[in-house]
């Protein structure tokens, strides 16, 4: 569920990093960080670092894939973040 949440979060701000996500997420950085590491093992995230920071986004390919599903799940608002 907090993967899932990352991505759609990730879908709709564009690239956050692990800072941002925390307070959108109300979770730890640690917590965060774990799931972003799996994310983006499997390239399902990518990593870009700008100066000390690291924003994270979805894959060019799986934001495609994505679309339609978190176009239904923000009109059904299914998916309670934060």
């Amino acid at each position: 569920e907090v993967r899932l949440k990352i991505l759609f979060t990730l879908h709709e701000e564009g690239q956050l990093c692990v800072c941002d996500l925390s307070d959108i997420l109300g979770m730890k950085v640690s917590a965060i960080s774990q799931h972003l590491r799996k994310l983006k093992d499997g390239n399902i995230v990518q990593a870009k670092k700008a100066g000390q920071t690291v924003f994270y986004r979805l894959c060019p390919e799986y934001a495609q894939l994505f679309q339609t599903f978190f176009a239904i799940v923000a009109a059904n608002k299914t998916l309670s973040i934060s």
